[in-house]
């Protein structure tokens, strides 16, 4: 439908999508009174999210002429906070329990609709499997028409990937403790079988405490499922998993790799953590997987004078090419960072996130104690707050119910803070999208999108080096030849 054109019109689309109830929308068209028709649809949708009836994500939906597409099942969506190739990720409640939780709605492009309903499937059988502190927790599996999606709990925090582009690379102590805590959520997954296969910064979520979360089960390998060999039927690409934290051999059979692959992935994540680039920064993705299969990184303690050299030789045993000569189970990469911590190179956590990285979450109704209603005053979820990429337009009007868009061109779920609501609501088809708000009034930072960070050097710098070499090489060339044809 087109934008509302009208006060009238706008008002309508509100009512119309059942956000508000019917008492408080009399409420506040009471309150607007005869000076309704002289109001703009933008500054009536101010209003709104003022007075905190709508959050700034359905006002921006509103603004762009939809009204459809706001609940799931018993759950509200507040806002979008991610998505990947497989699904879209959004922030809800539960309309009655008035909980907060992720919801990730499935995404089945094409002829990739086998495959992509296997895997969601497949990360809702895995997620079943596992309870663990460190593993996020899956409430449910839902259907709504041709809709799947699943219910996650849901944390107020960051993943680390965003906490390094924001922050730059962390403390030694904090690198240790955060994968001492994905090894143990890991070694729990071998114990029933399973293999992450997608172990990466930008899937490990640092909640307010310090907790780290291992996130995204759709790749997951389960020994139950062997049998079917789910993944080499259904994967029309051969690799699955992220270059930078690939192990060698996931590279070339992933059907068949077990938890050590995992343990090579958090090497490399800790290699990040601690050096604030990946192992292999340059390069495109054919060759940083060759890079895996032969080519040594560079040491961490060049990166890192500070980084003791038990520390170094962990990091050095996880990443190491042939997997028999890696530690052969993430339990025993948890000794050896636990052996570093006992000695005394670097002090315990736990280690929780910078407060001014933690965003406020979206205004809603009830987060506001009213007369009569026995709720306390609060202003997070029960479980705190939200994160979110920073959408392009195209993204950040998209419902739940809009299954032909594509996903964001990376294919990966990431995760950034939200920042306060947006001062204006304008119609998306007349003003671009503002970036979101920064974190914290105190954080004079500019926003930040969590992008891979990337070793100084820029391609220009590296091509230009290249080609200097290349054209002395020639030279030296040219001038032997000339030398050899004097001699002769």
């Amino acid at each position: 439908m087109p934008p509302p054109a009208s006060t009238a019109d706008l008002l309508d689309r509100v009512r119309r999508s059942g956000l508000i109830p019917q008492p408080e929308l009399a409420s506040f068209v009471g309150e607007l009174g005869s000076s309704s028709p002289s109001v703009s649809p933008p500054d009536v949708l101010d209003r709104l999210v003022t007075a905190r009836l709508l959050t700034p994500f359905q006002a921006e939906r509103i603004a762009a002429g939809k009204y459809k597409g706001f609940r799931l099942g018993s759950y509200v969506i507040l806002d979008r906070i991610g998505g990947g190739a497989m699904g879209q990720v959004y922030l809800a409640e539960h309309a009655d329990m008035r909980r907060m939780v992720a919801i990730k709605v499935m995404i089945a492009p094409g002829t990739d609709e086998t495959v992509t309903r296997e895997r969601f499937f497949r990360e809702a059988r895995a997620a079943a499997a596992l309870n663990h502190p460190n593993i996020i927790r899956l409430f449910d599996l839902n259907r709504e028409g041709r809709l799947l999606y699943l219910v996650a709990e849901y944390y107020e925090g960051l993943t680390l990937s965003h906490l390094i582009a924001r922050a730059g690379r962390m403390s030694v102590g904090a690198a240790v403790d955060y994968a001492r805590q994905i090894a143990c959520g890991l070694q729990h997954a071998a114990d029933q079988g399973i293999v992450h296969r997608d172990i990466k910064p930008s899937n490990l979520f640092l909640t307010r405490d310090g907790t780290v979360k291992i996130l995204d089960l759709g790749l997951v390998r389960s020994e139950a499922e062997e049998d079917s060999k789910l993944t080499s039927q259904l994967s029309g690409h051969p690799i699955l998993g992220t270059a930078d934290y690939l192990a060698p051999e996931q590279a070339i059979d992933c059907s068949s790799v077990d938890a050590r692959a995992d343990v090579y992935s958090l090497g490399a994540s800790l290699y990040f953590l601690l050096a604030g680039a990946p192992m292999f920064p340059e390069g495109r993705v054919a060759q940083k997987l060759m890079w895996h299969q032969w080519r040594d990184p560079t040491p961490i303690q060049e990166l890192r004078p500070d980084v003791p050299d038990a520390l170094a030789e962990v990091v050095s045993v996880a990443i190491r090419k042939k997997r028999e000569k890696r530690f052969q189970s993430p339990g025993e990469m948890v000794d050896a960072l636990s052996a570093v911590v006992s000695a005394g190179f670097v002090p315990p956590g736990p280690f929780p996130p910078p407060p001014r990285l933690i965003a406020v979450p979206p205004p809603r109704r009830w987060a506001t104690t009213r007369e009569g209603d026995s709720k306390p005053t609060r202003v997070g979820g029960a479980t705190g707050n939200s994160v979110r990429t920073t959408p392009v337009p195209s993204q950040a009007t998209r419902s739940p119910t809009d299954l032909n868009q594509t996903p964001p061109a990376n294919g990966v779920l990431h995760f950034a803070p939200i920042g306060p609501p947006r001062a204006s609501i304008r119609p998306v088809h007349d003003q671009p999208l503002p970036a979101p708000a920064d974190v914290s009034a105190a954080n004079s930072e500019p926003p930040t999108r969590p992008v891979a960070v990337t070793a100084p050097a820029s391609s220009y710098s590296v091509k230009l080096a290249f080609a200097a070499g290349l054209l002395a090489a020639l030279f030296l060339v040219a001038a032997g030849i000339a030398v050899w044809k004097l001699v002769v």
